[in-house]
């Protein structure tokens, strides 16, 4: 299927952008946590793991979640 915008996005094209994106984040929030581990900040590191893990898991960063994101 093919939709026509203003800049010829497709719905694959769309969907490519939005994974990579997604990928992004979770490589942002993966070494986050490796170096906040490293430099002995366990506790910090386990709350970045946690949105990683939330974003693994197909979930978005919606600000009224954080709590449940963070297993608070």
């Amino acid at each position: 299927m093919h939709r026509n915008t203003k800049n010829d996005m497709t719905f694959d094209r769309a969907d490519r952008m939005e994974m990579n994106k997604s990928k992004k984040l979770i490589e942002f929030f993966s070494e986050c946590k490796s170096n906040l581990f490293h430099y002995g900040l366990e506790d910090e590191a386990f709350y970045f793991e946690m949105i990683r893990d939330h974003l693994i898991e197909g979930g978005d960063l919606d600000p009224k979640n954080v709590r449940r994101i963070l297993g608070l």
